[in-house]
């Protein structure tokens, strides 16, 4: 052996075996608490499908300079995402393999057989959009985000109205459960949202309340949620059309959604990504959507109306009857 090589190893032995507490070359890859350690750890952990585990350790442990960085809270993102009860490329082969026109029952389906944590999905969104708009986020955060909306619409459908989680709702529609009215409060209830009784002048028909409260139903707070989840995907289209191929029965749906809610609540308000920016005219559209036989879980048309007092207010052509149109 060289004089050299005894002199350069001693060197390295002395540089990586020094004691009296002071740091070595190896401190910085060996410690297992610095952020990088931590941020691996994580990782591993949401590979593991460990989702609180690997939550807890970037947003408890990591230093909140380091936990801040973008790449860190997409990871967080994709636990919050995971523990609300989907991964990302399931849905996407969803509606690459399955599309479907029914796209509300169809978004509920895609979460069958899943345990369903509605607030996880939430966090996961506030923290994608926290990233700015949709021209400052990248187009996989927008793509990423636009599974979220849709993850948003199918949990929240799904905890309501497929208790057995078997992607169906459940019972008998119309008679288990609704979508058209509030509810929130029991029955009697939905007096706030109906048609004024017992006046010609804004209740010509003669539309009574709506019948009392059914097991299951949509209230005002969760058709929000689905009206801003379904904002999200308006707001995002171009993302998703980019991953699904011409002609897809899904989106194809999704852009036909867009149209119509644009004709009742006008041409922009249908972007709406949270629960305080759906208005009124948002809110009753979604309803009404949601009642269609295209689109929803009923048998009627949107846009079809009684002409006269006549007419069967049961009829199932009419979408949400006993619910009186906010602009009227």
């Amino acid at each position: 052996m060289t004089g050299f090589k005894r002199t350069l190893i001693l060197l390295l032995s002395l540089t990586l075996t020094t004691s009296c507490g002071q740091p070595n070359l190896l401190t910085d890859v060996s410690e297992t608490d610095s952020d990088e350690a931590l941020f691996f750890e994580a990782k591993k952990k949401i590979d593991a499908l460990e989702w609180d585990t690997a939550i807890d350790i970037i947003e408890n442990q990591m230093s909140d300079g380091y936990a801040a960085q973008v790449d860190v809270q997409e990871a967080l993102a994709g636990a919050y995402a995971g523990k609300c009860g989907f991964t990302f490329v399931d849905i996407i082969n969803g509606l690459k393999n399955s599309p479907s026109s029914s796209i509300f029952p169809f978004f509920m389906s895609i979460f069958a057989g899943n345990a369903l944590d509605t607030s996880a999905c939430d966090q996961s969104i506030s923290i994608i959009t926290s990233f700015g708009s949709v021209l400052e986020r990248t187009n996989d955060q927008n793509l990423f985000l636009t599974i979220l909306g849709i993850a948003r619409i199918g949990t929240t459908l799904g905890a309501k109205l497929d208790p057995t989680q078997d992607g169906v709702a459940d019972g008998v529609y119309k008679t288990d459960y609704n979508i058209c009215h509030n509810y929130s409060g029991g029955a009697g209830s939905a007096a706030t949202d109906g048609w004024p009784q017992g006046d010609p002048m804004q209740n010509p028909l003669n539309i009574p309340l709506p019948v009392a409260s059914p097991a299951r139903a949509i209230t005002d707070t969760e058709a929000k949620k689905i009206a801003s989840g379904i904002g999200i995907i308006f707001e995002n289209m171009s993302a998703l059309a980019a991953v699904l191929s011409g002609g897809n029965s899904t989106l194809t749906a999704l852009q036909d959604a867009l149209t119509q809610c644009e004709t009742v609540a006008g041409a922009g308000n249908c972007t709406a990504t949270n629960i305080a920016a759906v208005t009124p005219e948002l809110l009753y559209t979604i309803r009404v959507l949601m009642d269609s036989s295209a689109m929803g879980f009923g048998t009627c048309t949107p846009g079809v109306m009684p002409d006269d007092p006549g007419d069967d207010l049961n009829n199932p052509a009419y979408c949400c009857i006993r619910l009186k149109p906010p602009v009227l």
